[in-house]
């Protein structure tokens, strides 16, 4: 598995942009501020992660079954409760397979299941945790969880 490096650069108030090493860029935003938009906010690029993920592995782990029209929407639901965090994410595979073919079912499904199962990295990653640091610029350390 690979390790990733993102960077995440300030381009004014509430308004910055995530690059990575190959050169692909998104830029993140409050959602109701309208000086920074078109943007994503982090919750939404948590959902895309899991969404992407979810695809990229189910072109793999579904190969057998025909999936060209295959849309996937990943929703987040949260209460006062969840304490600022998101509640319960919801991915929804929106695929019409050929009615009556039992083979293409199951197997979608099984390639569905193992991609939350044992295979998307995000997926997983949010089920069970990761651990977190956050660092000052020294180096010292001053927040740890998970």
């Amino acid at each position: 598995m690979a390790d990733y490096r993102i960077e995440a650069v300030r381009n004014g108030f509430r308004d910055w942009t995530a690059r990575n090493d190959r050169g692909a860029e998104v830029r993140i935003g409050a959602a109701e501020d309208p000086d920074v938009q078109p943007s994503f906010t982090p919750v939404e690029l948590l959902l895309a992660a899991l969404g992407g993920c979810g695809g990229l592995v189910t072109d793999r782990t579904a190969r057998t079954v025909e999936h060209e029209g295959l849309r996937i929407v990943v929703e987040s639901v949260s209460r006062p409760e969840d304490d600022g965090r998101v509640g319960a994410v919801r991915v929804s595979y929106e695929l019409e397979l050929p009615e009556g073919d039992m083979r293409a079912d199951d197997a979608f499904a099984r390639g569905v299941r193992l991609t939350h199962e044992k295979y998307c990295t995000v997926s997983r990653t949010v089920e069970h945790g990761a651990r977190i640091e956050a660092r000052l610029p020294d180096g010292t350390l001053v927040f740890m969880a998970g």
